[in-house]
């Protein structure tokens, strides 16, 4: 909480997500999910993936195979995660391979809360992870890397990512305790001179990024003014209410829509605030058409949260000891 000078406040929130789209949004691939009915009608589903690469490779660039280095006794595989815009807490899954699983080194704020591992029959090995973050954490990231100590002459080294054989399930917790499903768009990843799978396009689009830097700062008088970064959408749209978050870009009292350009910096007063309200802001980067419809939205940037507090001046007149005197005595 900030607090400017003796104000009296009121607690103004900003954060950006995406709430709930329209059915035809993209980012939430309805129509593809169709085809597998045990993800349908899920809001967002966090991804994991096996990926050689940078982060801004994924979702387009996932490289999912490699060569073995020369002399490579212990195989080194990350797995990330994405398609996390709103921020997540646990991950909780199996990684299989066909050589001696290690162990899973954590990454990027994760720590490994349960593991067990597991023969399935003589030549694949399984190890159950269940990861917790220390705070909501956004991807794209690297959730870890898992150790595979290969076979004299095992080639190729591979791992597939699969449910938790203890729960049965892939599963991810966010940032409001929300549970979220967890899926990998390929089957995997190998190492060697025999390279078993290529990557397939993630059945869904990602999201739009979402705003950065959204910031709500109080003054003097019943305004505030919004500071942020656009996101990759042609639109930023803000939303508030006095009773909680808005639910989603068409949600609560629009407060401006404003189009603009990936990177951006913008800057917008919102006045007329009510006093003695706490008001809650949140920013969308809409897609939209040249008819206006939405096709994609941003999903909620867990870093980009803010809380001031303000207040209107109280209108004062100069006066003086005998003024006040004189007031008393009538």
């Amino acid at each position: 909480m900030k607090a400017r000078g003796s104000f009296v406040i009121y607690s103004i929130a900003a954060f950006l997500a995406i709430g709930s789209p329209a059915p035809h949004a993209h980012a939430q691939c309805y129509g593809p999910l169709e085809l597998a009915p045990e993800f349908f009608e899920f809001d967002y589903l966090v991804r994991l993936a096996v990926h050689f690469g940078a982060a801004e490779d994924i979702p387009r660039g996932i490289i999912c195979s490699r060569a073995r280095l020369p002399g490579e006794e212990v195989v080194e595989v990350p797995i990330w995660f994405y398609n996390a815009h709103e921020g997540i807490t646990s991950l909780e899954f199996a990684i299989e391979s066909n050589d001696t699983l290690l162990d899973l080194i954590p990454d990027n704020g994760w720590y490994v809360h349960d593991k067990s591992y597991h023969k399935c029959d003589a030549s694949i090995y399984q190890l159950n992870v269940k990861m917790i973050a220390y705070e909501p954490v956004c991807g794209p990231g690297l959730a870890g890397r898992a150790l595979v100590e290969p076979a004299p002459g095992s080639d190729p080294t591979w791992i597939a990512l699969v449910p938790n054989r203890n729960t049965g399930r892939m599963h991810a917790t966010g940032a409001f305790n929300d549970d979220h499903n967890l899926f990998s768009p390929h089957y995997g990843g190998s190492v060697g001179s025999k390279w078993l799978y290529t990557c397939q396009e993630p059945i869904c689009p990602e999201p739009n990024a979402a705003v950065t830097g959204f910031v709500a700062q109080s003054s003097y008088g019943e305004w505030v003014r919004l500071r942020w970064t656009d996101g990759s959408g042609n639109t930023t749209v803000i939303r508030a209410r006095v009773d909680r978050y808005p639910a989603g870009y068409d949600d609560g009292r629009l407060v401006v829509e404003m189009p603009g350009s990936p990177g951006a910096q913008q800057v917008f007063y919102d006045t007329g605030i009510p006093l003695s309200e706490i008001v809650f802001y949140k920013a969308f980067s809409l897609t939209k058409n040249a008819g206006g419809a939405v096709l994609s939205n941003s999903f909620v940037e867990c870093a980009a949260l803010d809380t001031v507090m303000t207040t209107s001046v109280i209108g004062a007149e100069p006066s003086s000891w005998g003024r006040i005197k004189n007031a008393y005595r009538q």
